[in-house]
């Protein structure tokens, strides 16, 4: 049941992020997509890609530390 529960506020914190952000992190951490394709389909620089990146795991993670970590039965508050 937590685990359903936490894709639930994962999916929360990923809509939360830019368009292109999330896509980002979504095609790479998620699919699987090599970084070079990445860079490709979304016409970025492989640098870009990285700072994208980092920005993204930055606000997942302080996403899930107050929705999921932060919460009594690890849930939604």
């Amino acid at each position: 049941m937590h685990r359903s529960e936490f894709w639930q506020v994962m999916r929360h914190c990923l809509f939360k992020l830019p368009e292109k952000i999330r896509a980002v992190f979504t095609m790479r951490e998620m699919d699987g997509v090599p970084s070079k394709e990445v860079c490709a389909i979304l016409s970025i620089s492989d640098s870009k890609l990285w700072v994208m990146l980092h920005r993204a795991r930055m606000a997942l993670r302080e996403c899930l530390e107050i929705n999921w970590f932060d919460t009594p039965a690890g849930g939604t508050a």
